[in-house]
């Protein structure tokens, strides 16, 4: 199995666990309360949709994950979705871990 393949994987198991926030305005609302850990956007999201959460990640010192369109994030969660947050360090940590294959994250 692939690193992007467990990646898309860990974010199904994420979304039946409840780690993990979708759509424009829940997301959003987390972020801005420091409850997202990870954002994923979708590689073919709009300009300004990918704009404005590079700044909110920026100021919140959030990481950012731009490896998925929005087919591969919606088929792993099982929703049409181009933007989704992971809201458990550990979950973020393992997501970052299969393609660094090290724990990448700041403690905060």
């Amino acid at each position: 199995m692939t690193p992007e393949e467990k990646q898309l994987n860990l974010l199904g198991l994420a979304q039946r666990a409840s780690k993990l926030i979708s759509g424009d305005e829940l997301v959003t609302k987390a972020t801005k309360n420091k409850k997202v850990r990870l954002l994923i956007i979708a590689i073919d999201a709009s300009d300004s949709t990918s704009e404005r959460y590079h700044r909110l990640a920026s100021e919140k010192k959030i990481a950012i994950n731009h490896s998925f369109t929005k087919y591969q994030i919606s088929h792993a969660i099982g929703k049409s979705r181009t933007v989704c947050g992971i809201t458990d360090r550990g979950m973020a940590e393992k997501f970052l871990s299969y393609v660094t294959g090290e724990k990448t994250m700041n403690k905060q």
